[in-house]
């Protein structure tokens, strides 16, 4: 594998609706996620919901977007007093939990202080090893 190309985010677009539609129990749990999350994804759950509609796979990306919406709950719970924080703080949480979700286990390559991204990485395995 090769060094990684630059992409201009400006070239990309949305890639085709695979699915007419999403069985009800996904749709339910996409709303939960949403419910969460939501008032930090600068996404309508339309939108959301949309997107999911995108994926070849979209069980497989609600189950992803579960456990980083439970991660970020948990993150809350142990962290926070259950709090939420200003939105400055709370996009970069929440991107982080997306890069953990891809793989990234390194602490100080989560665009968060080393010390949260050490948090939410023990709140991402924690819900994602349940």
């Amino acid at each position: 594998m090769g060094e990684p190309v630059p992409v201009d985010p400006r070239n990309l677009r949305p890639g085709p609706i695979r699915h007419e539609s999403l069985p009800p129990e996904l749709l339910e749990r996409a709303g939960a996620v949403h419910a969460v999350l939501g008032p930090y994804l600068g996404t309508t759950l339309e939108q959301f919901e949309i997107n999911l509609m995108r994926d070849a796979d979209p069980g497989s990306e609600v189950a992803v977007w579960c456990s980083i919406a439970a991660a970020w709950l948990a993150y809350h719970e142990r962290h926070t007093g259950d709090q939420p924080l200003p939105d400055a703080q709370e996009k970069p949480l929440i991107a982080a939990l997306i890069a953990i979700s891809t793989g990234v286990e390194a602490a100080d390559r989560l665009g968060v202080p080393p010390e949260v991204g050490r948090r939410l990485l023990a709140c991402y395995d924690g819900v994602a090893g349940e």
